[in-house]
């Protein structure tokens, strides 16, 4: 039987996706692979999923990204860290404080240096909550940039199913097309966003029309009085 193979980076939380899937398109099982943050790519290229829920940037022109909802970024510290203290912190609060980066380690490592208080890190709100564990608390920064989380897979493989999985994930109702939901703006609607703190990604604004400049009367000037052909 043909499963779609949907790859998930840590944080991410498709199962409310996957149940609309799994009533829509019944005769093609959907299965999650859990995957690193730097190996969704890769899974993508050598065919080990069909399409991957990832964060932006992915690099490769081969690779077709649609942005759905972004994340609140936190920082995250050991539970008896100062820091704690605080509801939310700005960058500012974090100058000093060694800040320690995921390279060559998995977001789950990467925790549990944290949490043996060897520093801090600042990650999605989705990844605190689902890898941090009972050593660690996270408080949000609120002047950080947010991540983007996407759904992507391999140009070259496009097919019915790559578009029913996402308009499912912008809601798209079952039956509607593809030129409705253009016509209705772009919608995100992002999986339990209260737990992850995913913000849907907003349309942007329309253009608001300039009013025409009012006519003018002939044979009168600006002041609105009668001008040397007007009507005294």
């Amino acid at each position: 039987m043909q499963r779609f193979r949907l790859g998930g980076v840590p944080g991410v939380t498709p199962a409310k996706w996957m149940r609309v899937w799994a009533e829509r398109v019944p005769d093609v099982p959907i299965e999650l692979v859990e995957l690193g943050e730097a190996d969704a790519p890769a899974a993508l290229r050598e065919g080990r999923v069909d399409a991957v829920l990832a964060r932006l940037p992915l690099a490769g022109d081969d690779l077709h990204a649609v942005p759905l909802y972004d994340e609140l970024p936190v920082v995250v510290s050991a539970k008896g860290h100062p820091i704690v203290a605080f509801e939310t912190v700005t960058l500012a609060d974090l100058e000093g404080e060694p800040l320690l980066a995921d390279e060559g380690m998995t977001s789950a490592q990467l925790l549990e240096v944290v949490a043996s208080g060897a520093g801090l890190a600042i990650v999605p709100m989705s990844v605190a909550r689902a890898l941090g564990g009972p050593d660690t608390r996270h408080r949000v920064v609120t002047d950080a940039p947010p991540t983007t989380v996407a759904l992507a897979w391999l140009r070259a493989n496009d097919s019915p199913l790559h578009q029913e999985l996402i308009g499912i994930a912008r809601g798209r109702r079952a039956g509607s097309s593809r030129g409705a939901e253009r016509e209705g703006g772009r919608h995100s609607v992002e999986p339990g966003n209260a737990a992850t703190g995913a913000k849907p990604r907003p349309s942007k604004p329309k253009p608001t029309p300039t009013p025409g400049r009012p006519r003018r009367r002939g044979g009168h000037g600006r002041s609105g009085r009668p001008g040397p052909g007007g009507r005294r």
